[in-house]
């Protein structure tokens, strides 16, 4: 532990700039401690300054904990994350020790992480904005760049960690293409010295470069104005589809003005009959909210008397109710029908009003949204923004073109490795033998003299056809030395590649044989391992059904315990003198007495079901009797509408209706 406290310390006065020793760094608080971590994390890139003692603990745990995981830190095994939550904001020494020796211990890569975790992090944005068109299409961007950035970061990795023998090799590859270059200016001057009026041809191969760049640049700018005429009568298009109120094709003229006619109908009812119905309710509420505020403070009697008079209202509302309905005739009012339908009718009207209303203000905020979204878009990515099938268009392109480009990075990156395997080749070559470079400089040398002689050659195709036999016999005796002078050159590199090509094929046979023995081998274990895989099994099933078996015996033998533990005490009690009833004696007389019951509710039973008839016909006589009590009462409540004669007897009344 001292040791890594040391470590810390040392560290920590190399990479902050302090003064601290042992016991210093040990007299540190808790609040001290954290701000040396955060320091140490801000030092690393992998966040803004933080102020311990001035934020706020919530704003502070954020930080610190976003600041942790951009560099990867994790704690210690088995350590919970609440627990280590709760250490490191209350300053625990083991906690922040851990994480500054963790940070100290691997500064290199706590760097590149934080550095990589600022331009590899996704922001959050909620899902209801997400699933926007135009903010879905940056994230698209956002994280083709970051698939960029990361494609870039390892090349520059990797083109950071090769060796400098490879960067030698380079500077000597560039000097022979130099000498390369130098010796065909050389040529190329020689050539030019008979040549008449060179300046002026300089000049005019000039200016048709310079009238060739400007063809091109014309070309561009035709093509990009192409573009924007063709992006602008698509925004023609669709503003004219707005205007004809629709987004497919443009409408007819009487379609327009059937379209204009029913906004115009909409509209007049809004303004003649919806909105004075509404002001008219609102001028009511108005002066009713008015009377209240300008009358006294009702106190609990006036509440009460106002309840009754509501109460007295109502109830002569509803006999006024009563009276008409029972004045009126259904059959003769045969406006009725038409009247619900007039209601229902103007029901929907209204209904269908206030729906328009309703659509109509979500509508005015859709298109501020929309507006605003645009803006944003505008200022975000330029004037041009691309809609519809010309969006449809560029993403396609865009698919195409990174398909592509994935495809050539892959082929880069299978060159690159062939070109590596070929370089460490040509290295190991070059240590093994030095003369092995100078023949293969010595042969582009050759090859660059070959070159210029063919182009020699050409130049002067129509003078060797003129020239004699043995002029040619001379070209191709030169021409079999240089050949003989290659081919004892590239003879001691032959001789080299062959014992390397030898000892390949030894290892290569080698390889095939011990291939075909461990296939060998491993057929034999596969089929070896197949009964013993099914005996494992056999046995597995076997021992599965012995511990049913012995399950079911336990309980077997747990029942005969049982019972015979009750035997022992029914011997035991016959034995006894004041002998206590025994278990069977019991349950003989519960078996007595609920015999007894069961005979006991049969016989209830069974006359309750012969006294079920009388039952039920006394009850219909008693039903019948209040229903003619109801009746008379009824009748004698009633007003005399009719003349009638009621004889009562002794035991029976009748009612005769004249």
């Amino acid at each position: 532990m001292t040791e890594q406290m040391k470590y810390v310390v040392k560290e920590l006065n190399t990479t902050l700039g302090r003064n601290y020793d042992l016991i210093k760094f040990d007299a540190l608080d808790e609040k001290q401690l954290l701000q040396v971590l955060v320091d140490l994390l801000v030092n690393f890139n992998a966040g803004d300054k933080l102020n311990i003692r001035e934020e706020d603990p919530e704003t502070v745990a954020v930080r610190l904990l976003e600041m942790l995981g951009n560099v990867k830190y994790r704690p210690p095994a088995g350590t919970e994350p609440t627990l280590f939550r709760s250490q490191l904001l209350a300053g625990d020494t083991r906690t922040i020790h851990h994480a500054l020796h963790w940070l100290l211990s691997n500064k290199e890569q706590v760097k590149n992480t934080a550095y990589l975790a600022k331009y590899l992090k996704i922001p959050d944005i909620p899902a209801d904005v997400a699933r926007n068109n135009s903010v879905q299409d940056l994230l698209d961007l956002y994280q083709n760049l970051i698939d960029e950035f990361k494609d870039v970061h390892k090349r520059t990795r990797m083109l950071q960690k090769e060796n400098a023998s490879e960067i030698i090799n380079d500077i000597k590859e560039m000097a022979v293409e130099r000498d390369i270059v130098i010796k065909r200016l050389e040529n190329v001057q020689v050539h030019l010295m008979d040549v008449r009026d060179k300046e002026d041809l300089l000049n005019v191969s000039k200016l048709l470069r310079l009238q060739q760049e400007k063809t091109k640049e014309f070309e561009n700018q035709y093509d990009m104005q192409q573009l924007q005429l063709k992006t602008a009568s698509e925004q023609l298009k669709r503003y004219l589809n707005v205007i004809h109120g629709q987004s497919a094709t443009p409408k007819s003229a009487s379609d327009v003005i059937k379209h204009l006619q029913e906004e115009i109908q909409l509209n007049s009812y809004l303004m003649k009959e919806k909105l004075p119905q509404e002001s008219a309710n609102l001028q009511k509420e108005l002066n009713i909210m008015q009377t209240i505020a300008s009358e006294q403070h009702p106190t609990r009697s006036d509440l009460i008397t106002v309840q009754d008079k509501i109460a007295t209202v109502n109830s002569e509302i509803e006999q006024l109710v009563q009276r008409r309905l029972a004045a009126s005739d259904p059959q003769e009012d045969k406006l009725a029908p038409f009247r619900q339908q007039a209601a229902v009718i103007r029901r929907n009207k209204e209904l269908s009003a206030t729906r328009v209303h309703e659509l109509t203000t979500s509508l005015k905020e859709q298109e501020a949204t929309l507006a605003d979204l645009r803006s944003q878009v505008k200022q975000l990515l330029g004037d041009m923004v691309l809609r519809g099938e010309e969006l449809k268009k560029y993403v396609n392109s865009l698919r195409v073109k990174s398909n592509l480009y994935k495809r050539q990075r892959a082929n880069l990156s299978t060159f690159k490795v062939e070109a590596g395997i070929l370089t460490r080749t040509l290295n190991i070559l070059s240590t093994n033998d030095p003369t092995v470079e100078m023949a293969l400089v010595n042969h582009k040398k050759m090859k660059i003299d070959d070159d210029d002689i063919i182009e020699k050659g050409n130049e002067k195709l129509s003078d060797l056809t003129k020239k004699s036999l043995h002029d040619l016999s001379q070209l191709v005796a030169q021409t079999a030395q240089k050949l003989s002078q290659v081919r004892q050159e590239i003879q001691p590199l032959g001789d080299k590649v062959k014992p390397i090509k030898q000892e390949f094929q030894e290892v290569q046979q080698q390889y095939e044989q011990k291939k075909r023995i461990y296939e060998a081998t491993s057929i034999n274990i596969s089929s070896q391992m197949d009964p013993l895989k099914n005996q494992v099994k056999e046995l597995t099933d076997q021992l599965n059904s012995k511990e049913n078996e012995w399950k079911n015996l336990r309980q077997k033998i747990t029942k005969a315990e049982g019972l015979q533990e009750v035997v022992m005490f029914e011997m035991k009690n016959s034995m006894q003198s004041p002998r206590k009833p025994s278990k069977m004696e019991a349950l003989k007389k519960n078996v007595a007495d609920m015999e007894e019951a069961v005979k006991i509710l049969e016989e209830e039973q069974r006359a309750i079901s012969s006294r079920q008839g009388t039952v039920q016909e006394q009850t219909r006589l008693w039903q019948n009797t209040l229903q003619l009590l109801r009746c008379k009462i009824k009748v004698r409540n009633e007003p005399a509408a009719r003349q009638g004669r009621m004889h009562i007897t002794q035991h029976s009344q009748m009612l005769t209706l004249t």
